[in-house]
């Protein structure tokens, strides 16, 4: 079995690290998200939902949840925001009628574009400040501890 080493001025070791690291990130970019969107009256999370419903297509609430491993309860707050909003409508659902299908709307269509084009300046001025072998590590170390953590839960099942 492999000994984690603690860096030199730390108490964590890397693992330990990298994962309060990701941590800060994904409160970072939520934050970043929210203040980016907040004139078009949206969340992260609402932006995160119309990724799914833009990438996957029409999907029901406990579908998405399970995509970001989140609760369904926690989805459906969302939807609501987003039917609200109109960027969203349900359709039928042939396989279960108490759970429609979500798609984005033509409002909700166009929302999310303006989305993608907020986000691609920033992450586009972000890509400047870092060096592209450094992502690409950072990447391949990110996927290789999901796919090990997923091996791991899959054994533990």
């Amino acid at each position: 079995m492999r000994k984690d080493h603690v860096l030199p001025g730390t108490s964590r070791p890397p693992l330990g690290q990298a994962i309060q690291a990701v941590r800060r990130l994904f409160h970072v970019l939520a934050g970043a998200a929210e203040r980016s969107h907040a004139g078009l009256g949206l969340t992260a999370s609402m932006c995160a939902v119309m990724e799914v419903l833009h990438g996957r297509g029409p999907r029901t609430v406990p579908q998405v949840a399970r995509e970001k491993d989140v609760s369904r309860q926690h989805i459906q707050v969302v939807v609501n925001a987003l039917l609200a909003a109109g960027l969203v409508e349900c359709l039928d659902n042939p396989d279960h009628q108490r759970s429609p299908m979500v798609k984005l709307s033509s409002a909700g269509a166009r929302a999310y574009e303006a989305i993608r084009r907020r986000e691609s300046r920033l992450l586009g001025d972000l890509a400047k400040r870092i060096p592209g072998a450094d992502l690409e590590v950072t990447l391949n170390t990110l996927n290789a501890m999901e796919r090990e953590l997923n091996r791991m839960e899959a054994k533990s099942a």
